[in-house]
């Protein structure tokens, strides 16, 4: 069995033939064209996002939040696993 939409066959007529292979070039440029311009499009919007987050985040630090403790820790030696009580 042959899958024929994936190879269409072209006209037989060598004229309509060359104007089908332009047709497709043409379409094929036009795709490549716009996913370029769309990426692009893409990308500087981003960029211009990132670029107003920082310029308006540069104020102040926020105050620290007093639910917070601060402090230093030491690291405590794991001993061993308690165990339950054994079922008399």
């Amino acid at each position: 069995m042959r899958v024929r939409f994936i190879s269409p066959s072209l006209p037989r007529n060598p004229l309509l033939r060359l104007l089908a292979l332009a047709a497709l070039a043409v379409i094929a440029i036009g795709l490549l064209t716009m996913g370029l311009l769309v990426g692009g499009i893409v990308l500087a919007s981003a960029a211009i996002v990132l670029a107003v987050r920082r310029w308006l985040s540069r104020g102040e630090p926020p105050p620290a939040d007093p639910s917070v403790i601060e402090g230093e820790f030491t690291v405590v030696p794991p001993h061993a696993r308690a165990e339950l009580p054994r079922p008399e």
